[in-house]
């Protein structure tokens, strides 16, 4: 599985990216997404509802399949659910002190960037590139990058 990190600060077009890159990918193989959702609120709502009735898997169904656990889950594991389920390339989306190799948008300024891009820049053309060089990267192996936050 390959895997790239796209990082910045709010409002920088991580997501534009991402999404972008996940639609390239794809037609190169299966593709996973894994989101830094840190302040993104389980603790609240009917998933709270829920969790305090007891559950201790809250599934939500609609569009897609949502699954959320009482577990708190790291990036090392997300990164093993997806290689288990035969991903062979992983866009994550944050986790900027990582040290996965990133796509950094902007000035932002982390760890192991192996591009800087600007969202004006974002095109069909480097698009494309990127992928290619998404393609190019080693695999990931958990070993190379210990405690990954």
């Amino acid at each position: 599985m390959k895997v790239i990190s796209v990082v910045g600060t709010k409002k920088t077009g991580k997501t534009t990216l991402v999404a972008a890159l996940v639609s390239s990918l794809v037609r190169h193989g299966k593709v996973g997404t894994i989101k830094n959702m840190v302040t993104h609120p389980v603790d609240s709502g009917d998933t709270k509802r829920h969790f305090d009735a007891g559950a201790d898997v809250v599934i939500g169904l609609g569009e897609a399949r949502l699954k959320v656990t009482r577990e708190r889950g790291d990036l090392d594991s997300a990164l093993a659910e997806l290689q288990a389920e035969g991903v062979d390339y992983a866009v994550v989306e944050g986790f900027k002190h990582s040290l996965l190799p990133k796509i950094a948008m902007a000035d932002i300024d982390v760890p192991n960037i192996v591009r800087r891009v600007r969202l004006n820049d974002v095109n069909e053309v480097l698009v494309e590139e990127l992928t290619e060089m998404i393609m190019g990267l080693g695999d990931y192996d958990q070993q190379l990058y210990p405690k990954i936050i």
